[in-house]
């Protein structure tokens, strides 16, 4: 089979919020549920997250209500403040519209917001009469990922992670997500291979990503630590039923065509945890399946 993308659509800003806390069972992680009616991913458990607004590229407004200083931004960042800061107030803004949750100061630690209805308060009016300060410095950086060039709509996205208080309530908005989950990233995975918590595929390569991680110090510490690593582009391989989504990290990804033993697939489907390079997607469910070479 070869694929080729005639007019592959152009990628829309976005960003997205990874919540973690400390839990006796390890690190947890906050996940919404995309609605069934949404036009990308339906049905699918993601992190808070979604495309920038003009808002958020107000770089004067929001530099003047920041909890860090002009000068420790761009290290905080790990970028231009004038490119990276609209993407943490995205993703900020984001995670208070679909999650009821505002990472700013000088509340003690997140804020939960009022009832959902008012989370339609212009996100800077909000700000500016309440007299809060976007929690920047709260944020560590994860990964950036951008849509497979086949897909009709398309997102450039940063991955930001955050620290929450054990106590912290969250709550889906009843609109474009419509059921909230505190997880480990294990159940998760082994809930999605059973197909009862579908998840999106950089939903569920990042939990495999994290772990690794046995609590939220040493997770937050290498967010901080690290810097923006190179983007992720899947390639997305169309089948009878289904499709093939391949990492840039497996063996096939450079190639003009793949053989798929569509028979095999089954068969090939990894345990959760398990190291990988391809998912296979069907039924609106994504699992990780082996690479046969």
């Amino acid at each position: 089979m070869t694929v080729k993308p005639s007019h592959p659509a152009t990628p829309s800003p976005s960003a997205t919020l990874i919540l973690a806390r400390q839990h006796d069972a390890g690190v947890e992680v906050y996940l919404l549920r995309r609605n069934a009616a949404s036009k990308f991913m339906p049905g699918t458990y993601v992190f808070p997250g979604g495309n920038l607004e003009i808002e958020d590229m107000d770089g004067a407004f929001w530099q003047d209500h920041a909890d860090l200083p002009a000068d420790q931004l761009e290290p905080a960042l790990d970028g231009a403040v004038d490119r990276m800061l609209p993407f943490a107030v995205a993703a900020i803004r984001e995670t208070w519209e679909e999650a009821g949750l505002l990472l700013a100061a000088p509340a003690k630690g997140p804020r939960s917001l009022e009832p959902a209805g008012k989370r339609n308060t212009p996100f800077t009016r909000r700000i500016q009469n309440d007299g809060l300060w976007l929690s920047i410095s709260k944020l560590g950086r994860w990964h950036h990922w951008i849509t497979p060039e086949l897909m009709p709509r398309r997102f450039d996205t940063f991955f930001f992670v955050a620290p929450v208080g054990q106590d912290q309530r969250c709550r889906p908005d009843n609109r474009e997500t419509v059921h909230g989950t505190w997880i480990t990233p294990r159940k998760a995975l082994a809930e999605n291979e059973r197909g009862l918590l579908p998840l999106s595929p950089p939903t569920l390569v990042t939990l495999h990503q994290m772990l690794t991680f046995a609590d939220l110090g040493t997770l937050m510490a290498e967010a901080r630590r690290r810097s923006w690593p190179a983007p992720i582009m899947p390639r997305l391989w169309p089948l009878e039923n289904g499709a093939l989504i391949i990492e840039p990290w497996d063996p096939d990804y450079t190639r003009a065509s793949i053989d798929v033993d569509i028979d095999r697939l089954e068969r090939d489907v990894l345990p959760a945890g398990a190291p990988f390079s391809r998912l296979w997607r069907r039924r609106g469910v994504c699992r990780p399946v082996k690479y046969r070479g």
